[in-house]
């Protein structure tokens, strides 16, 4: 018999095991700028939202190229909430370009050299469902890169600029005029405060714009005989970044690259949808059933799509249809053997005397009998194509007599 100790660590456990499965996968989103200057003339923007291009800015254009379908017009429903988000981020540029002039000084003694500045900036949110309710946890974050090596980092906590252990001692100036300037007050509120209300909003502008793709399953052709290629298509999924799942099974058997499946990866479409497909060869004398499993977050659940391949056996029809053939080749080619002699003969009226030819074609030997066809066979060769009339004959018989039977479907 168990002690009250017992129970109460098995308590315990059940109740850390319950609580395990009430909470749901966590599910992260970034909005995030990533700035590199090149040169004191030249700088580039880009903005990504879960790795994929909202926009794009270089010094060189007049203004930040959009690249998503709910920004790339004036007209589209999510331009204002773009257009909010450039102003917003006028202050900080002009903050990058002046920090850039600073870290490019202390590491570069020629003013003329060309080493990259870089600086990271934006926000993330970790989207948490506990005990059916949803929990999100929103945090900013920059840095500065030089040469490719993060030198220093925001704090999320207090907000001020922290440098890397191994630069600490270098740009300890620089971190202490950073943390003392005022302008460092546009950079915590852009990625605190203007960048959340920015990915909150890009979110909802992609689940919009996002409608469920299409599926289809497509048999084709193939090089070889007696094998198709049986193709399990999605298309229409946006964005890139939602994730598709697809699998192709034989007699419920999973396939993977091991059984043939090729896939062709997740691909853009013209309409800056993505698309993507698996292909895995067929043996139609086989009786097999296979399955496409597809999985898109726009599907209320998973859906499947079957194909029933049914054995190809070679029909009665197409046997007769190929003797039929057959024979009217060997008719035609004796016909054309027994011409060639009447040829000859009809060229070659002395001989025709001599040898005592009759009309009709028909040759007659000293003792005066006739010598037919059938004495010497077509063409001169002791009855073979004889034989064959004789077999082509019965042949013709047996096929009359089976076509008979056959019943039309």
């Amino acid at each position: 018999m168990m002690n009250p100790i017992q129970y109460v660590f098995i308590g315990l456990l059940l109740c850390s095991f319950i609580s395990q499965n009430d909470v749901g996968p966590t599910v992260k989103h970034v909005l995030e700028y990533m700035y590199t200057r090149f040169n004191s003339s030249h700088f580039e923007v880009a903005g990504l939202l879960d790795g994929e291009l909202v926009d794009f800015y270089s010094s060189a254009l007049k203004s930040p190229v959009p690249k998503k379908s709910w920004n790339e017009e004036n007209t589209s429903f999510g331009y204002n909430d773009w257009q909010e988000i450039l102003s917003a981020r006028q202050e900080v540029n002009t903050y990058f370009l002046s920090s850039a002039v600073d870290l490019r000084r202390h590491f570069v003694k020629h003013p003329l050299s060309g080493d990259i500045v870089q600086m990271k900036l934006g926000c993330t949110v970790d989207i948490t469902i506990i005990e059916s309710k949803k929990t999100e946890k929103v945090v900013g974050f920059a840095e500065f890169a030089y040469d490719g090596n993060t030198v220093l980092f925001l704090s999320d906590n207090s907000s001020i600029w922290i440098p890397k252990d191994e630069y600490a001692h270098d740009i300890h100036d620089i971190v202490h005029k950073w943390n003392t300037q005022s302008m460092k007050d546009h950079l915590t509120n852009f990625v605190n405060v203007d960048c959340p209300v920015a990915l909150d909003r890009f979110r909802l502008l992609e689940r919009t714009n996002s409608s469920a793709p299409k599926v289809y399953t497509v048999p084709g052709g193939s090089l070889k005989p007696g094998l198709i290629n049986l193709t399990c298509l999605i298309t229409g999924s946006y964005p890139k970044s939602s994730p598709i799942e697809m699998n192709l099974f034989r007699d419920n058997i999973l396939l993977t690259e091991m059984e043939g499946v090729h896939s062709s990866g997740v691909r853009p479409n013209e309409d800056h949808t993505y698309q993507l497909r698996k292909t895995v060869r067929i043996d139609t004398s086989e009786s097999v059933v296979y399955r496409c499993d597809v999985n898109h977050k726009s599907f209320p659940k998973p859906r499947n799509y079957t194909w029933e391949v049914k054995k190809q056996e070679g029909s009665n029809i197409q046997i007769y249809i190929g003797l039929c053939i057959v024979l009217l080749f060997l008719l035609f080619f004796k016909n054309r053997c027994r011409s060639e002699p009447n040829k000859h003969l009809a060229a070659n009226p002395g001989e025709n005397a001599a040898l005592g030819v009759q009309d009709g074609g028909s040759l007659i030997d000293q003792g005066g009998d006739a010598t037919s066809d059938e004495a010497y066979g077509s063409c001169g060769s002791s009855g073979e194509f004889y034989s064959t009339s004789k077999v082509s004959i019965h042949l013709l018989k047996d096929l009359d007599s089976d076509l008979s039977q056959i019943q039309i479907t």
